[in-house]
């Protein structure tokens, strides 16, 4: 064949990009993926429990000096006295571990590895004096409950998670959830919106449009 019979009009061309581009295939190639942390999004059970254990072995390492000087055997049967101090240094430990990132970002150090932050139900960040009077020190009381406490911050708070919402009881009772505030390995300081991802589609198109019309020029 002669090169005038292979060759489609530009305007053709495009039009065939272009249609190429709204089909579901080509949408897909800058969806997403399925398994993305999306900013905004509830962080998955997963990587709250990792950004839990990640804490709890913080805290313990930290607190380590203060059940060596008080000495072990005195857990055994512990006095008010020693439950409260116990609590008072909980709360100094976590705030030294974590105070200046969760006044900052909401976060505490495993939080943080992960992409999560503590949120309020509107998805501003929550602030450190919220965390720490409605989301922290609530469940600490509640331990002192006689018989039930420990089963409502053993049990009863983590299982929550299992809900839909994917909050556990200290969340409800401070109005807070945990969300991801990064997509991917990008960090995000705001939620994800809809502009954001059709920007991201934009900046896609020409590269797509010029592979489609290269196709359609080898055809």
């Amino acid at each position: 064949m002669n090169k005038e019979e292979t060759t489609i009009p530009l305007a053709q061309q495009q039009d065939v990009a272009e249609s190429a581009l709204q089909s579901p295939a080509a949408v897909a190639t800058v969806d997403t993926p399925t398994n993305a942390r999306l900013a905004g999004q509830p962080a998955s059970r997963k990587d709250r429990f990792l950004g839990w254990l990640i804490d709890l072995v913080l805290q313990v390492l930290a607190s380590a000096p203060f059940f060596w000087y008080m000495g072990l055997e005195a857990f055994q049967n512990p006095t008010p006295a020693l439950m409260l101090a116990n609590s008072a240094n909980a709360i100094l430990v976590y705030l030294a571990l974590h105070g200046y990132l969760l006044h900052k970002y909401g976060q505490t150090i495993g939080k943080a590895e992960f992409g999560m932050r503590i949120e309020m139900l509107n998805g501003e960040k929550a602030n450190l004096q919220h965390i720490v009077l409605w989301r922290y020190l609530p469940v600490i009381l509640m331990s002192f409950v006689p018989v039930i406490g420990q089963w409502l911050t053993g049990l009863l708070d983590p299982l929550l998670i299992f809900r839909k919402d994917r909050r556990c009881l200290h969340d409800h009772i401070a109005g807070t959830q945990v969300n991801y505030c990064y997509r991917g390995d990008e960090p995000l300081t705001e939620t994800a919106t809809e502009a954001e991802a059709e920007a991201e589609a934009t900046e896609a198109s020409p590269a797509a449009t010029a592979t489609t019309a290269d196709t359609v020029q080898q055809r």
